[in-house]
């Protein structure tokens, strides 16, 4: 359990250190717009993870990226999952 949380915070924050590193970020409302170059990526901001219905972490959560959103999910075992059916699983989040 330790090992799994602690890989956790080490992908997030490796994860959200490049982001910030390569490109600006600004809240605008309840969604986080991540700019890289000229597009700009949404957070969906959703709280259920859309691969396995479990609650996100929204303090630390996993993301990934789909069509200019971004979507939270639960871990990151759940990321191979929503890249080999990106349509299935965003099309869960409202």
């Amino acid at each position: 359990m330790f090992k799994k949380i602690a890989l956790l915070v080490i992908i997030s924050a490796f994860l959200c250190g490049s982001l910030f590193a390569m490109c600006g970020s600004c809240e605008i409302g309840d969604a986080v717009v991540v700019k890289k170059g000229k597009e700009a990526s949404v957070n969906v901001n959703n709280t259920i993870c859309p691969v396995t219905g479990d609650k996100v972490d929204m303090k630390d959560p996993v993301t990934v990226e789909y069509k200019g959103k971004i979507y939270n999910l639960c871990c990151p075992a759940c990321i191979k999952d929503f890249n080999a059916e990106p349509e299935k699983y965003s099309a869960k989040v409202k």
